[in-house]
């Protein structure tokens, strides 16, 4: 061991019995979070929390209880999916790198090819009918996104259509309208039938080269395979619910403060780096006191989150933002994620606070209508068991 959590590259091969080659796979697939060696960056350290659950899985064999319990805890895939791919640090749509296509698609193109529209274009379709001015003002008194997501679709009617047997490609032109409908949801704007990123960025009252940096967001934040909430939307999908239902499903998966409050925490860290004008500092204090730094690191990106440089990339200089970065790198060896590059853009423009949720939910919401309508066509409901724990029966009510 090297230092605390992290063992080198023979000792992880060691304890799991596989050859370097088979680590370094293990490490491409997600399956093991890997950092520069403090030392010597041509070589990696490996996390030994995940050394030691993919050893307590190969101990465990293949029993079906057991492998099924450990899937549920980022563990391998549970579903098969042709939506997304994350391999060797990269993000793909449909096999399409998605770095690559936030340099010029908007999020209605990404959208057509996560939806296999081919042809189709759902979006040409009219604007349907939207909240009027009295109840987007009603929109725009909640504080929070997902509760003005919420409200928006419970009000555009939860009990649409049913996607039970029903061909996706049929199912396209209500997805495109519950697009429109959570962009206008969350900055509570007046119906338009154009490009998405545009109309949030008048809304927000931003001009056209910030309008870009928006897009290319949206873009990045369209899907990320199977996490929390597009395991929801998935499970809500395998009981032929309409999709709105299911867009209410990821929602609420999103409001929880392990997946949507992310960015929230960034705000607070970047608050107080700024505050204190050495960010050095507060990140050494906060994690002397044992915290986690919201925003650095991810686990299926151990070189860092490709979303959040491309992301970066785009956005003016900022002191506090680049100097916290630096020390991160330097005492922690993490990389910035999409939740930091996203509060990071929503600082840089001078957006509404909570607007980097706001820009997630709208690109995800995009994702989450894939992973429906590819659930819809697997046609089967998604039943896990339970292993129960609690007390035993009480064999005097026999």
């Amino acid at each position: 061991m090297v230092r605390d959590g992290w063992i080198r590259a023979e000792d992880a091969a060691a304890c799991l019995g596989v050859s370097r080659a088979t680590l370094y796979a293990y490490v491409s697939r997600g399956l093991v979070e890997a950092r520069p060696h403090p030392e010597d960056p041509r070589r990696s350290l490996y996390s030994r929390d995940d050394i030691s659950r993919l050893a307590g899985e190969k101990a465990r064999g293949r029993q079906p209880e057991r492998v099924a319990r450990a899937t549920l805890d980022w563990g391998l895939p549970a579903l098969s999916s042709r939506i997304t791919l994350i391999e060797g640090g990269r993000l793909f749509y449909r096999g399409r790198d998605a770095v690559q296509l936030s340099l010029s698609a908007s999020l209605e193109e990404t959208a057509r090819l996560l939806w296999q529209c081919e042809a189709d274009d759902p979006f040409r379709m009219p604007e349907r009918a939207t909240p009027g001015r009295s109840a987007r003002r009603d929109l725009a008194s909640m504080a929070h996104t997902v509760d003005r997501c919420l409200a928006s679709l419970a009000a555009g009617g939860v009990h649409g259509r049913m996607t039970w047997r029903r061909d996706a490609r049929h199912l396209s032109p209500d997805a495109a309208a519950l697009l429109r409908l959570i962009a206008g949801a969350v900055t509570a704007s007046s119906p338009d039938s154009g490009a998405i990123h545009r109309r949030m960025a008048r809304a927000w009252s931003i001009g056209p080269r910030h309008a870009d940096m928006l897009r290319a967001a949206l873009v990045l934040c369209a899907d990320h395979e199977l996490n929390a909430s597009a395991f929801a939307v998935r499970v809500v999908a395998s009981t032929g619910a309409s999709l709105a239902a299911c867009l209410m499903g990821g929602l609420a998966a999103l409001s929880g403060p392990l997946h949507g409050g992310t960015t929230s925490l960034v705000e607070i860290l970047l608050d107080e780096a700024e505050r204190r004008r050495d960010a050095a500092t507060v990140v050494e204090e906060r994690l002397r006191r044992g915290d986690v730094l919201p925003g650095f690191g991810h686990r299926l990106y151990p070189h860092g989150d490709p979303r959040a440089r491309a992301l970066l990339r785009l956005l003016p200089a900022d002191r506090t933002r680049e100097t916290l970065i630096a020390a991160m790198a330097e005492i922690d060896g993490r990389r910035p994620n999409i939740d930091f590059a996203l509060v990071a853009l929503r600082r840089a423009l001078g957006l509404p606070h909570g607007s980097a949720l706001s820009i997630f939910a709208v690109g995800r919401a995009a994702g989450w209508i894939a992973h429906a309508l590819e659930q819809q066509g697997e046609g089967k409901l998604i039943r896990p068991r339970a292993r129960y724990v609690g007390p035993a029966p009480d064999s005097s009510d026999a």
